[in-house]
């Protein structure tokens, strides 16, 4: 009877990858209206750190809306911070705008800001800025702790056009705002005094979203809202970051920005899966490996890719050696 064994040097491949890494707790609602709603936000009891967290998803209209609860701000996206991409963690709001008390035009914005005191969170300086749209106007912003800003909109002409660069000579300026802001409280000065007719307001606003020469201003006034960034954590004293500091090696966690651009202390505590892992580092084991080896490009051409807990290795691929045994 002859047995041919067949031996091959080359690595085995790995088993078919595991589901998802988590980003909800348990059975937690994890979408609203299209947006994805990591803990520590969450939508329904048990499934949000605090009050600050709780996700209202509003189905009182043809689509889902989801509302950060607490402020009452539409929610436009939330992503985690991710310390490997240099990101700190974001949400995405609509927040209104705010009309000088004697303005003439309201739309659904506000003449009271929108305030975050009490919670972790806080108006992205990176990504914010303040823009005020009037004829002869000066607009302060006070942070209501020890600064203020403020830009200066001029306009030889009777009416603000329709699309300016907010240049500051066209009937709109914009300006950086302060470190760290939760709440601000906002001063319309007029140079010559008020002007019957006037349509005057000032808004914070995610420079992204704001190329001033292809905006429409009038239709923004009428809509009263513009969308705006704001930066989160959780406390660094809480219970909840107490919990994350027992489990495992796959996340980090620091009180300083993870943008490098901003690097600075932040007023909150951030935590991130490590480059390698991803999930959610606010659920327990909640960071899970990424297998390098089964991603879109093969990230060891030429050589087999072995995948580690966290990394990969790249190895020379062996010969198939082949053992023809006899027996008499």
């Amino acid at each position: 009877m002859f047995q041919i064994l067949l031996l091959l040097g080359s690595l085995l491949l790995h088993e078919e990858a595991s589901l998802a890494a988590p980003l909800v707790k348990g059975n937690c609602l994890p979408t609203c209206g299209g947006v994805t709603i990591p803990f520590p936000f969450g939508i329904g009891a048990g499934c949000f750190l605090d009050e600050w967290y709780e996700i209202f998803c509003d189905e009182s209209t043809y689509s889902a809306v989801p509302m950060l609860k607490k402020p009452n701000l539409r929610v436009l996206n939330i992503s985690l911070p991710d310390s490997y991409g240099r990101k700190n963690g974001m949400i995405s709001v609509s927040l209104p705008i705010i009309y000088w008390q004697n303005a003439t035009c309201r739309g659904n914005g506000s003449s009271t800001p929108v305030s975050l005191n009490g919670s972790h969170f806080i108006f992205s300086e990176s990504r914010n800025v303040l823009t005020a749209v009037g004829r002869n106007i000066c607009v302060l912003l006070d942070d209501q702790k020890s600064a203020i800003i403020g830009c200066k909109s001029s306009c030889k002409d009777d009416k603000v056009v329709r699309k300016m660069t907010c240049s500051g000579s066209d009937g709109c300026c914009r300006t950086t705002i302060t470190p760290d802001l939760q709440a601000f409280s906002i001063t319309f000065n007029h140079e010559k005094g008020p002007a019957k007719n006037q349509c005057e307001y000032a808004f914070l606003g995610d420079r992204s979203k704001f190329t001033p020469s292809t905006i429409d201003f009038k239709k923004l006034k009428a809509s009263g809202h513009f969308p705006a960034v704001l930066e989160w954590g959780i406390a660094k004293s809480s219970r909840a970051a107490s919990e994350i500091y027992k489990h495992g090696d796959s996340y980090e966690c620091s009180n300083f920005s993870f943008n490098s651009v901003y690097r600075k202390a932040m007023p909150f505590l951030q935590c991130s899966c490590r480059g390698g892992f991803t999930g959610n580092p606010y659920i327990k084991y909640g960071c899970e490996d990424v297998d390098e080896c089964k991603g879109p490009t093969d990230p060891c051409p030429g050589r087999n890719c072995v995948n580690r807990q966290g990394s990969y290795d790249c190895v020379e691929r062996s010969k198939t050696i082949k053992f023809l045994l006899i027996r008499k």
